[in-house]
């Protein structure tokens, strides 16, 4: 870890007190205010500390209140290979200070100079997307890495660790964010993902100790800091009740941008997606419509189309075929067919003419 200033190690001193509230720690940095002799700040202040976090937590900070204990954490910290950035470090990004409760703290791993990158993007969306979703994600953050956006997701199954995956196969960066500390990693499969997004130049933060295991509400919380992290943010997935509207909402508390991948009647996983374009949210069914937004422009390449969905197109060429002409054509079954047709429709290759029924879309049939 870099040489600190003694108001760093007073951060990272107050924020292993895993007891004190957020209000509490603040109230101590102030009334520490860069002061070297700590003990000597807090013995003069008994009342006044006492008198907020109570007699038996004093006790426990004025008994630490010295450099073996301090030494102790940022050992343990090196041990561990992670490093820590405060809000009153540089390398602390200026648009996460004015959010509600910005981290006295961030701990990481990685390329701590993302922080600082100007073109960071949320994209996040449920653990429990549709393939069609996983799609969706894959060729956004593709477009999304290409045009010079770090994307900022968390570390769950679905799309967040999409996400992470296809920005690395692009050759890309991307920032995830932990709502638990580093010793006990949510979900534990992820490790490995975490370790090779350190390895190849990423960045994975948290604002908890590494002791910290996550709790269920700690994700809506963690939420805010991918919202206050991003320029804007990306809901490709998301039920009526999804954790990932709370990313949202911060997004919109904070002046960001919200983007909402549109979905069709009866999906479950997208009815949050749907509500939040009702609520402003910006519709968006290319990746294009978020780069232009940002004044980037970028080339809109030919759609390349898997064999199976240039089948589906040979098909249909004809004038349009019923959803059971394309099974019967293909030796497929619906459920196999149905996410491919879906992702035809998002990629603006065909249009649903009535029940189950898809015709070639005029701009691509005219080619």
């Amino acid at each position: 870890m870099k040489k600190l200033s003694t108001c760093e190690l007073s951060l990272i001193w107050l924020d292993s007190f895993i007891g004190l509230e957020y209000v509490n720690k603040q109230e101590l940095y102030k009334l520490i205010n860069g002061e070297k002799d700590i003990k000597s700040v807090i013995e003069k202040a008994r009342n006044f500390i006492e008198s907020k976090i109570g007699a038996e937590k004093y006790l426990l900070i004025i008994s630490s209140a010295n450099q073996t204990y301090l030494d102790f954490i940022l050992d343990g910290l090196d041990r561990k290979g992670i490093s820590a950035v405060t809000i009153v470090s540089d390398e602390y990004p200026e648009e996460l200070k004015n959010i509600t409760c910005p981290p006295l703290v961030l701990y990481y791993k990685g390329n701590v100079s993302l922080l600082k990158s100007e073109n960071k993007f949320g994209i996040v969306g449920s653990r429990k997307s549709l393939p069609l979703s996983l799609k969706i994600t894959e060729d956004y953050t593709k477009t999304l890495v290409n045009a010079g956006f770090t994307p900022v997701t968390g570390i769950a199954e679905g799309v967040d660790k999409t996400v992470i995956e296809t920005a690395l196969k692009s050759n890309g960066k991307a920032v995830s964010v932990m709502a638990s500390g580093f010793d006990n990693v949510y979900p534990k499969a992820h490790e490995n993902l975490i370790n090779t997004l350190v390895e190849k130049g990423g960045l994975v933060i948290t604002e908890h100790v590494p002791e910290i295991v996550a709790k269920p509400y700690f994700f809506p919380v963690r939420n805010r800091i991918i919202a206050g992290l991003s320029k804007g943010v990306l809901i490709v997935s998301g039920g009526k009740h999804s954790g990932t509207l709370y990313t949202a909402e911060y997004a919109e508390e904070f002046g960001r941008e919200v983007f909402a991948v549109p979905y069709n009647i009866g999906v479950a996983s997208g009815v949050g997606c749907n509500d939040l374009i009702k609520r402003g949210a910006i519709l968006t069914d290319n990746p294009q419509d978020i780069t232009e937004f940002y004044g980037v422009k970028v080339d809109r390449q030919e759609q390349v189309l898997s064999e199976i969905e240039q089948a589906i197109v040979e098909v249909i060429e004809d004038g349009g075929a019923h959803v059971d002409k394309i099974c019967k054509a293909l030796d497929k079954k619906i459920f196999e067919i149905s996410p491919i047709l879906s992702m035809l429709e998002i990629k603006g290759v065909i249009v649903k003419n009535g029940i189950n029924v898809y015709g070639l879309c005029r701009n691509r049939s005219e080619e």
